[in-house]
């Protein structure tokens, strides 16, 4: 199992998890990355005279998966996803309305290339589908029920995945960021139980070891730093709590403080499956997000400076 911690701003990203891999009892490996980024794309068709004259490409920008679970299913899963969101999404036009529509395609968009098309096939600047965090939390809640009911067939146990996808979206030129929560963790009449939520920026979202992250969570939300005065809640649209002078920015500094003291400890004494090594990704409103590893020998040293 493992820990991951998340929370988001609309205009800063920060999570951090444990590093261990553990086979039941035994420890596998203590310095694997459990937020990992990735590219989407898909391509767009390019037709002269009646013919596919090749593709060109939309890049939908940077997004991460952070996971918790069993490593070989949530790898499966991660291989699968990543395979599709990276070279098997074309841009076609729907038959009946030809509004255009992003298609997964197993060729890879190679079918297109025997086909006759009318030069009005292609596609103007306007027309390109945005690659939303809603649009690929629909790939990857399709691929988690495949995978896990692949798995529960073969090793003839539960699923157990959680995973956080995150990122910026570009929608009608305005940048946003986005956050989804996908689980399975059962299945139910031979098929896979999926929870699926969104994450709401100002919040808090914890994966991981059942056993550990209810009380760390409330240790978090409880400390006196981590409550949002009325001043952050005005300005982030959230009109409730108790009066304190303070701006969103150093509002955040203190959360990121309560989040780190209260995992790194976790991770620092292999409290429950959690252990190893210690990533931190974190990015704010003007520079993109940065990944940095702490061993599990320099934490204590980390700790002592918070």
């Amino acid at each position: 199992m493992t820990i991951v911690a998340f929370h988001y701003t609309n205009d800063s990203f920060f999570a951090i998890s444990d590093g261990l891999i553990s086979r039941g009892p035994a420890r596998v490996t203590e310095d694997t990355k459990k937020i990992l980024p990735f590219k989407a794309c898909y391509k767009i068709p390019k037709v002269a005279l009646g013919r596919l004259n090749g593709f060109s490409e939309y890049l939908g920008g940077d997004f991460y998966l952070a996971y918790a679970g069993n490593y070989t299913l949530i790898s499966n899963i991660f291989n699968e996803f990543t395979s599709i969101v990276s070279r098997k999404l074309v841009l076609g036009r729907d038959k009946s309305s030809g509004k255009p529509t992003v298609y997964q395609r197993s060729d890879e968009g190679d079918g297109l290339r025997g086909g006759s098309y009318w030069d009005d096939y292609n596609f103007s600047d306007g027309e390109l589908v945005p690659v939303t965090i809603n649009f690929l939390a629909n790939i990857l809640e399709r691929v988690v029920k495949s995978c896990a009911q692949d798995f529960c067939r073969n090793a003839m146990q539960n699923p157990d995945v959680e995973l956080i996808l995150f990122g910026e979206q570009l929608v009608g030129y305005r940048r946003s960021k986005g956050a989804q929560v996908i689980k399975c963790k059962e299945i139910v009449e031979e098929l896979p139980a999926i929870q699926r939520f969104s994450a709401i920026p100002w919040s808090l979202v914890c994966i991981g070891d059942a056993s550990v992250i209810p009380k760390t969570v409330t240790a978090i939300e409880e400390d006196s730093e981590f409550v949002i005065p009325v001043s952050v809640r005005k300005k982030t649209g959230m009109l409730f709590g108790e009066e304190r002078k303070e701006n969103p920015q150093d509002f955040l500094t203190k959360r990121i403080h309560v989040i780190k003291k209260n995992v790194m400890p976790l991770i620092l004494n292999n409290i429950g499956s959690i252990g190893g090594s210690c990533t931190i990704a974190q990015s704010g409103w003007a520079s993109r997000l940065e990944m940095t590893t702490i061993p599990n020998a320099s934490l204590e040293f980390e700790i002592s400076k918070l």
